[in-house]
């Protein structure tokens, strides 16, 4: 069908404008509908819309197989550029500024020129003269390209004029970007007369390209040669009797790299399973660090990769979380089973980071390193006692026997209820961790549990074990693996990967990081409770992406423990309107839990690992008393109060029983309306909801069996998933844009500032909340 479109387009284009004439160097392939096979400044000044790096051009010019000389320079960034032209033996000098950008939907894109003439040159007419050219692009989708151009004309003394000029193209991909063809038609400025010419791009393989052109009185042959971070391209001409002509060229560099026809193939990637963050982090005067979301996406690429045999991971007891252990562990997966080898290397290695290494095709461990697969465990601490001691209540009522968050604070030892929904989450996560190892290493469940129960393993005893299959130091590895290799860091991997050329607007899936203790307003970072997800931030973040030209889907990622009630329920309605649009596919992190499930429950499908903790649909609300401490500091307090409430969240004195019958309708009121909107947005019942809730946890595993979530999965599978809904699955990666929150797309790691992040992970985050809020979901 494309193919036939071909020769109709050519009749259609013929009764078109087209063309231009102007002084300067002639591009051999003046394909309008495509100038990114020649350069935009000459051809069509739309083109800057598609140029995604820094490029320094050098143009040059050869005759009868001599070099004449560079004559042409450019310099190009995203939307813009400026190039000069000189020619000595006419003793003429020309500049272009241009600019390209999107003017309808990543569909329609519009370039203006401005090209001005020396007027410091003297005895030639185009001293001081100037002309504008006006391109435009219309690529309705990705095997169709459609390009028009309108160059002025120059006033030259003494009446022989340079007319303005058009010209109109069209080009087609009909088998995808290994092949391009076009087809121009040219006129001047009488619009009379008029030249149809053709071309056609062929791409053999990565960095490769060979052009050829037909016109009227001329044939054009050329190739271009990409080399990563430089190009080199190629073209000659015949004149009208077919015979050998003239040649032009340019050389390229690039800021990042581009398509390399000498890049190596069969190389591995490495990198460390840090402790990765949900948003972009930057260390003091650092670099910027990926969040986890473009980590995982990333890593799935080198999948569908074939310049990539492998993967090399290493770990150096990092704290690696268990529910993104699980999601890194799912994709290398995915690597592996397109025949890549995935290979670890461990210095020292915790429970949830052995559970990931043994995946691999093979793991090494450092001579003096160690693994301490011990099982899963969880301490808690309460400071009742102590707060009695110093003189402070901590007047707190929960609605839920399993809403402990807030037992640290007024008791003194561990509930039942926790200790049986603590006990059922940990062998929840144990029962993960033995399946996992058990189907990597193969070993039986019988031997995990006596690996578990011996303690930690140093290297021989762990060779012994089976737990590993070799011992050595980090850079042996490739060695090990087989000799030679050439070996990318993460980010060198991620540098080195081309921009893509797709035509037409592909469309794309955002992705929404809400991630932090949920409050009110903006997101930010409050001593000592650290990270901030405030519900404005994430609200108009939701909306932002979904107003975004060509959003198919959004990913609502989330990483929470809880926070405001009036917070998650905004965000919520935030999420409910946004669905109304365009689908929202919620994947949680390591714990999407009270206001984190809250804020999940509305979307049209929820994904969560095995390891994330969910649920804890329940109330928490208080407030503590520093009377008795005031009073022992011989502080004295007085109070005058109008009314029988006005006095309800005095600081001074316990709750009466009235206040404290009102508080908790207040939060009873506040819990079923966290019910309802859960069997809502779960098609449950209010009964249903309330027997799995009352502040109850549960795994992922277990979280799927009760029906609050829908699909056992990380981001990258939500994102997959995503695309198959949307019919976005054609093979390729879909492209994937993230939405930080606009106004915090990461923290900054300042020295001496981590000790509050320390307490928050010591003390347990929910359980810091109280000292913040008067009514919290956790």
């Amino acid at each position: 069908m494309r193919v036939f479109l071909f020769p109709a387009a050519i009749l259609l284009l013929s009764s078109l404008v087209g063309a231009y004439v102007t002084p300067g160097p002639a591009p051999v392939f003046d394909w309008v509908a495509y100038p990114e096979a020649g350069n935009p400044e000459i051809i069509n000044p739309a083109g800057f819309s598609f140029i995604r790096t820094l490029q320094l051009r050098f143009g040059y010019a050869v005759s009868d197989s001599s070099f004449e000389g560079f004559d042409r320079v450019s310099l190009s960034i995203p939307g813009m550029g400026l190039s000069g032209w000189w020619d000595d033996g006419l003793d003429m000098r020309k500049f272009t500024l241009s600019s390209g950008f999107d003017i309808f939907d990543e569909t329609a894109f519009l370039g203006i020129g401005y090209t001005w003439f020396d007027p410091t040159v003297r005895d030639n007419v185009f001293a001081g003269k100037d002309l504008f050219t006006v391109g435009l692009i219309v690529r309705p989708n990705d095997w169709f390209s459609l390009g028009m151009v309108r160059r002025g004309g120059v006033e030259l003394d003494g009446g022989d004029d340079v007319e303005p000029s058009y010209r109109a193209g069209l080009g087609l991909r009909p088998f995808g970007s290994c092949l391009t063809i076009t087809a121009d038609v040219e006129t001047g400025g009488d619009l009379e007369d008029y030249s149809l010419s053709a071309g056609a791009e062929f791409r053999p393989m990565e960095g490769l390209a060979f052009r050829a052109g037909v016109g009227e009185d001329r044939l054009s042959l050329g190739l271009s040669a990409g080399l990563g971070n430089a190009a080199i391209s190629y073209g000659a001409e015949s004149d009208d009797e077919y015979g050998y002509d003239s040649s032009r060229g340019e050389v390229i560099l690039l800021s990042s790299p581009g398509e390399d026809m000498l890049a190596p193939r069969g190389i591995f990637v490495r990198f460390e399973a840090g402790e990765f963050d949900e948003l972009r982090q930057r260390s003091f005067l650092g670099p910027v660090r990926s969040s986890f979301t473009e980590t995982a996406l990333l890593l799935l690429g080198i999948a569908d990769d074939n310049s990539v045999s492998g993967v090399i991971v290493d770990i150096d007891d990092s704290g690696i979380r268990p529910a993104v252990a699980e999601e890194l562990r799912y994709i290398l997966q995915r690597i592996r089973d397109t025949g890549k080898k995935v290979y670890f290397y461990i210095r020292e290695g915790s429970s949830d980071e052995y559970y990931l290494a043994s995946m691999g095709d093979g793991i090494w461990i450092h001579p003096a390193g160690d693994i301490a697969f011990l099982g899963v465990a969880s301490q808690s601490f309460y400071l009742r006692d102590f707060l009695d001691m110093i003189g402070i209540y901590p007047d707190l009522m929960h609605i839920g026997e399993y809403k402990s968050a807030s037992d640290m604070l007024t008791r003194s030892d561990m509930s039942d209820s926790e200790r049986r929904a603590t006990t059922e989450l940990l062998e929840s996560f144990q029962e993960e961790l033995v399946r996992g190892i058990s189907s990597g290493r193969g070993l039986e469940p019988a031997q995990i549990r006596e690996i578990m129960e011996s303690g930690i393993y140093t290297p021989q005893r762990a060779l012994a074990a089976g737990m590993v299959d070799g011992v050595c130091y980090g850079d042996q590895v490739s060695d090990e693996i087989g000799g030679d290799i050439a070996v990318l860091t993460l980010e060198e991997y991620s540098n080195s990967i081309p921009p893509s050329d797709n035509w037409g607007p592909r469309g794309h899936i955002a992705v929404v990081t809400a991630t932090g203790f949920i409050n009110r307003g903006e997101s930010g970072s409050v001593f000592p409770i650290g990270r901030v997800m405030g519900s404005g931030t994430i609200c108009d973040a939701l909306r932002e992406a979904a107003s975004q030209p060509g959003v198919r889907a959004i990913i609502l990622r989330i990483d929470s423990g809880g926070g405001d009630a009036l917070a998650s329920a905004d965000m919520h309605h935030a999420v409910e309107q946004v669905r109304e649009d365009i689908p929202v596919i919620v994947s949680m992190g390591g714990v999407a839990a009270s206001g984190g499930y809250y804020m999940a429950c509305g979307a049209d499908r929820i994904f969560a690992d095995r390891m994330t903790v969910t649920g804890s649909i329940g109330i928490i609300s208080g407030k503590f008393v520093f009377g008795d401490m005031l009073d022992s500091l011989g502080i004295n307090t007085e109070e005058i109060s109008i009314g029988p409430m006005a006095s309800i969240g005095s600081p001074f004195r316990r709750f009466s029983d009235s206040e404290r019958g009102r508080m908790f309708q207040l939060m009873s009121d506040s819990y079923d309306l966290f019910v309802r909107t859960v069997a809502e947005g779960r098609e449950m019942t209010f009964e249903e909801v309330d027997s799995i809730g009352r502040g109850r946890v549960w795994s992922g595993s277990d979280a799927l069996e009760i029906g609050i979530v829908d699909e056992i999965g990380g981001v990258a599978q939500a994102v997959m998933y995503a695309a198959r809904i949307t019919g976005m699955d054609d093979g390729e990666m879909p492209e994937v844009r993230i939405y930080p929150t606009p106004e915090f797309p990461g923290s900054l790691d300042v020295p001496g500032f981590g000790a509050a992040a320390d307490i928050l992970e010591f003390l347990g985050e929910e359980k810091l909340l109280y000292l913040m809020q008067p009514l919290i979901l956790d």
